[in-house]
């Protein structure tokens, strides 16, 4: 039986391959995650923003900068892979950040917006029928729930399966639940000066990366002589975002005292969920 090819869709931005041969978002998902939580590699990783699924909806006007709805993505990857007869993948991981970076503020439900994924999926025009018809029994499964907490064992894996994954409030609160280790992680001694003094491990905190970790990573790269993270990744957290995401995640695996709340975190767990059942065919 043939391992079932999964693709993940997942929020981030194409980079160049670096010293060690792969983008960042690779490295993230497949060699750190994936690699900590034993899951099967992803046959391939693309880069997606919220507004793919937001182009979905035909009730929304068109944003600025709007990207190509995300139906018509997994179709034109699809066919781009028969046109080159390789193997397509077979099962899709659609990972988004709840709260997005244009609305910061907005109200955003995780429920709602996953119950639309598969609505918009399932009456793609652009999809193949398998496609359709799984997300319209995943679509049946969820409405049919008296409330959601009220869920069913998840099935096997099977081909043209759409995985929901939405991260709350966004990926990089799985990187500040602790500010110790976040410090350990950057080889940080001393608390510099313009470190962020709050919201580290606070759940209601919307904005890890900007409030958080865009000043963090400013902070340690005023000190003299220069950290030997910062002479690695050259860039902030606007240009580099993914690339020190990866480094913070990686050092977080490899530090004994933060390795067990990486693991226990609601990403990680959800993961495992999905892609820990049976993947043949």
């Amino acid at each position: 039986m043939r391992q079932l090819r999964i693709a993940l869709f997942v929020e981030g931005s194409i980079s160049p391959p670096q010293s060690r041969g792969d983008p960042a978002l690779n490295r993230i998902w497949n060699e750190v995650l994936g690699s900590e939580l034993n899951l099967h590699p992803f046959c391939s990783i693309v880069p997606i923003s919220k507004k793919h699924l937001v182009a979905m909806d035909p009730r929304n006007p068109p944003m600025s900068g709007s990207q190509e709805p995300l139906d018509y993505l997994m179709a034109r990857k699809l066919e781009i892979a028969r046109r080159l007869k390789q193997d397509p993948f077979d099962v899709a991981v659609v990972a988004w950040d709840l709260v997005p970076a244009w609305n910061p503020e907005g109200p955003y439900c995780r429920w709602t917006e996953t119950v639309d994924l598969y609505r918009f999926l399932a009456v793609s025009q652009v999809l193949p029928d398998i496609w359709k018809n799984q997300a319209r029994r995943r679509l049946q499964e969820l409405e049919g729930r008296h409330q959601p907490s009220a869920r069913m064992s998840l099935p096997p894996l099977k081909q043209g399966m759409v995985l929901a994954v939405c991260m709350e409030p966004m990926f990089e609160a799985l990187l500040v639940q602790d500010e110790g280790a976040v410090k350990r992680a950057l080889q940080v001694s001393e608390t510099p000066r313009g470190w962020p003094r709050q919201g580290w491990g606070d759940c209601r905190e919307r904005h890890p990366d900007r409030r958080i970790l865009m000043p963090a990573i400013a902070a340690i790269q005023s000190i003299k002589p220069r950290l030997r993270c910062v002479k690695h990744i050259r860039g902030d957290m606007r240009t580099k975002k993914d690339e020190w995401g990866e480094y913070i995640l990686r050092r977080l695996f490899g530090d004994p005292k933060a390795r067990a709340s990486v693991l226990q975190h609601p990403l990680p767990a959800r993961l495992v969920e999905l892609l820990s059942r049976s993947e043949d065919r």
